[in-house]
């Protein structure tokens, strides 16, 4: 697997491992190529602070609903992979 198929693989699973719903096998792996990779590592960080925001904005609000949950994650998931 070369650099850019890695890079892509951790963006794919980026959500999933924010929200801890990664396995410990995929933990490892994320953890060596973000030791390895500055721009994923970037991302992350990125990510990780805009899902903070998110949460500290929403976290009164438990009753939305799903598909409005989905197509937040889907259009975010389509932004970072254009």
């Amino acid at each position: 697997m070369n650099a850019d198929d890695h890079c892509q693989k951790l963006v794919g699973s980026l959500y999933q491992l924010l929200d801890g719903e990664v396995t410990e096998d995929q933990v490892e792996f994320l953890q060596e190529h973000l030791e390895e990779c500055g721009a994923c590592l970037e991302r992350l960080g990125v990510e990780m602070h805009f899902t903070l925001l998110v949460r500290s904005r929403c976290k009164d609000n438990e009753d939305c609903p799903d598909h409005v949950i989905l197509d937040i994650k889907s259009a975010l998931q389509a932004e970072i992979t254009a």
